[in-house]
């Protein structure tokens, strides 16, 4: 599908951190999400979902924490649906504690705008057999319960599953299809299966990174790292390679690698999140004024949403807080692409 008329009518904003930081630039990035979702097939609408899908699990996470971060408005499910996902609670119109029959409770979860992957992840943190809508994949009591660092991971792995990041030879499950991983048989992008293998790639890197730097045990890194490929889990875990061994692999390792050595990680992250930009604009000149382009912009506007959050006074501290859980180890593979 090509969407000219939608490409051509984008408001075009410079991608100016600072200008985001101080409160110059201000962009409704929820609100043009939504005004693009209005405009696409429902097929492209469930894959601009699916992208977003990463803010879900930045709120799911932050919710089963207790985070004090604020929430992130950019994912598709709200609070309430958050609570409703992981612990299965609501509120009714007059605002008391709602009780569902497990038919209801059924078939709200299954209107979610999440991928069944992402449900049935955090079902095996919680220790429920996923009794309610979970047919046709593995059931929750078939594995060993999660704890909060390894449902981190499995939720991620779950996305870059569902957007097509894991090919069949390396465990990801057969072709590129949403069936069974979100209701529907809807096919995902080019561009979205690209961007998140991109992702997927630059979170590893980054975490094998800082455990090589931070001298941590082969069982640390290995809980760190996103990875079903066999080799690539080695290669990041125990190798001894500079680039891990992803130079000939990802055409920006030696870009991140350079990214990587700043040492104030303010100006690392500015860095990252330019070396993103031009990631994602790379990829959309194969698909200039098709869902690529659209997401390309959508990209773009999230990350100056990112930077557009912090405080204008106290931009730098507030984003020093934000990310201070990046000197923690087990956290530190949670600066990826946005």
């Amino acid at each position: 599908m090509q969407y000219y008329y939608l490409v051509a009518g984008l408001t075009e904003y410079p991608f100016d951190i600072d200008n985001a930081v101080s409160g110059g630039l201000r962009v409704d990035v929820p609100q043009v999400k939504a005004q693009i979702m209005n405009e696409l097939t429902p097929g492209d609408r469930r894959a601009v979902e699916l992208l977003y899908t990463y803010y879900d699990i930045e709120n799911i996470m932050g919710y089963v924490q207790g985070s004090r971060l604020p929430f992130n408005e950019l994912g598709n499910l709200s609070r309430e649906e958050v609570a409703l996902l992981v612990d299965r609670t609501g509120s009714s119109s007059d605002g008391d504690a709602a009780t569902w029959l497990p038919e209801e409770l059924a078939e709200r979860l299954e209107r979610l705008a999440v991928p069944r992957t992402v449900r049935l992840a955090v079902d095996r943190f919680r220790g429920r057999t996923g009794e309610d809508g979970n047919a046709g994949i593995p059931q929750p009591d078939e594995f060993a319960p999660l704890s909060a660092d390894d449902l981190e991971r499995e939720l991620f792995q779950s996305f870059y599953r569902a957007c097509g990041a894991f090919s069949a030879s390396n465990g990801g499950g057969g072709g590129f299809s949403l069936g069974g991983l979100w209701p529907g048989n809807l096919t995902v992008p080019e561009y979205l299966r690209t961007w998140a293998g991109y992702d997927r790639t630059v979170r590893n890197i980054v975490a094998a990174y800082k455990a090589r730097q931070l001298g941590l045990s082969a069982e640390r890194k290995e809980g760190m790292i996103v990875e079903t490929d066999v080799e690539l889990r080695d290669a990041y875990v125990n190798g001894q390679a500079q680039d891990f061994g992803m130079r000939d692999r990802f055409p920006y390792t030696e870009e991140l690698l350079q990214v990587l050595e700043t040492e104030d990680f303010v100006e690392r992250e500015r860095k990252m999140d330019e070396l993103r930009v031009r990631m994602a604009d790379d990829l959309a000149e194969h698909d200039y004024f098709g869902i690529g382009r659209v997401m390309d912009y959508l990209i773009r506007l999230n990350i100056l949403h990112r930077w557009g959050r912090l405080d204008a006074e106290r931009g730098r501290e507030n984003f020093r807080e934000m990310v201070s859980a990046l000197a923690d180890p087990e956290k530190i593979a949670e600066s990826s692409v946005g």
